[in-house]
């Protein structure tokens, strides 16, 4: 199946060509206004709508939250370039390594990245593992492809073993069928699977949520283990942000398509710049905590037709003057992050308070 890609250059030119940047100053991912809309029994769904962040370093991960719908997982399929073929627009650019993956053609996309750098775990193990196939065989498939790193049968169950090994499994475990796992078995199967290629950048996608809470804890663990190997970078897509707390040194926030929030996630979890980031943390309970947790008001909205202006107004306690009219544009933060609130605009603010409409209460 061909799938669309952006509009494609002659040439894939790097950042280090465009800028000058030397190769160790350059970040490993780099995201560009990038947009993925669908069409959907004629209207179109703004699934992801100018979203731009950076991921700095090897051995960095990005944790994207957000309520359902707000765009979380069709960042993860842009970025893998997995689209269906429903999609009405995608454009924006995508730097993977001073590698500008935008102006690649589908081939060279599937030859050259997809798996190869940037790998992913999807949601829900049983459904990416083959019931009829052993799992040593299924991780060990793209070893024994034809193509660059080709290794020979012995090296592929090798290899496998050292795998299973590192991600907490014995290595007789590549004799089994998937239904002989348990959940967390199974999840560390498709985690090793999604390692086999060495890729610079592991997306995962809610991996802990079909999993019991000790078994959520162990998979964490997991991970925290694998990030402190430098040559591995996440990008950890989950509804929790306590989750995200656990595992990540940055934080986006999802709302709508758009990211309303991005930073470092002691700044964003302690100090909040958005009042939506500041609902999402008080809904979550505290051991220690007098007050009960709070849910989110409203209901997240219809992306084939958002609100006007700041997409979060209409749930928002602190919805003044500019609010349902004028869309915020990303305010820079003194950390290097953004937020898209109007309550970062002393003019407008104090604007409103001149006329009388000062802000609404805080959110936090």
């Amino acid at each position: 199946m061909s799938f669309p890609a952006p509009a494609a250059r002659a040439t894939a030119p790097s950042a280090a060509e465009a800028t000058g940047m030397p190769a160790e100053a350059r970040p490993l991912l780099e995201v560009r206004d990038l947009h993925l809309h669908y069409r959907s029994a004629g209207r179109t769904v703004r699934a992801v709508d100018g979203v731009s962040f950076t991921l700095d370093r090897r051995g960095e991960a990005i944790g994207v939250v957000g309520e359902s719908g707000s765009g979380k997982t069709s960042l993860a399929t842009a970025l893998m370039r997995l689209l269906p073929k429903s999609v009405a627009r995608f454009d924006g650019q995508i730097l993977l390594d001073g590698l500008d993956l935008t102006a690649l053609s589908d081939e060279q996309y599937r030859r050259q990245v997809r798996w190869r750098r940037i790998a992913m775990v999807f949601q829900g193990a049983m459904n990416v593992l083959n019931p009829v196939l052993k799992v040593g065989t299924q991780i060990a498939e793209p070893l024994l492809l034809d193509g660059e790193g080709k290794l020979d049968k012995a090296a592929a169950r090798a290899k496998v073993g050292s795998l299973l090994e590192r991600v907490g499994l014995p290595r007789d475990i590549a004799g089994r069928y998937p239904h002989e796992l348990s959940g967390g078995q199974k999840q560390r199967v498709v985690i090793a699977t999604a390692l086999v290629q060495d890729p610079d950048l592991l997306i995962l996608d809610e991996p802990t949520s079909a999993l019991d809470v000790s078994i959520q804890a162990q998979i964490m663990n997991l991970l925290k283990d694998l990030k402190e190997d430098p040559g591995i970078s996440m990008l950890f897509i989950t509804h929790d942000i306590g989750l995200a707390s656990d595992l990540c040194d940055t934080i986006a926030v999802a709302y709508a398509g758009e990211h309303v929030e991005f930073g470092p996630a002691e700044r964003v979890l302690l100090e909040p710049q958005h009042p939506y980031t500041r609902l999402l943390l008080r809904s979550l309970p505290r051991l220690h905590a007098t007050e009960r947790p709070r849910p989110m008001p409203g209901e997240p909205p219809d992306l084939t037709a958002p609100p006007s202006g700041c997409r979060f107004h209409p749930r928002c306690p602190s919805c003044f003057a500019p609010c349902p009219t004028e869309h915020p544009s990303a305010f820079v933060l003194p950390d290097g992050g953004h937020s898209r609130c109007w309550l970062l605009d002393a003019d407008k603010v104090a604007a409103s308070r001149a006329s009388g409409a000062a802000p609404g209460g805080d959110a936090g």
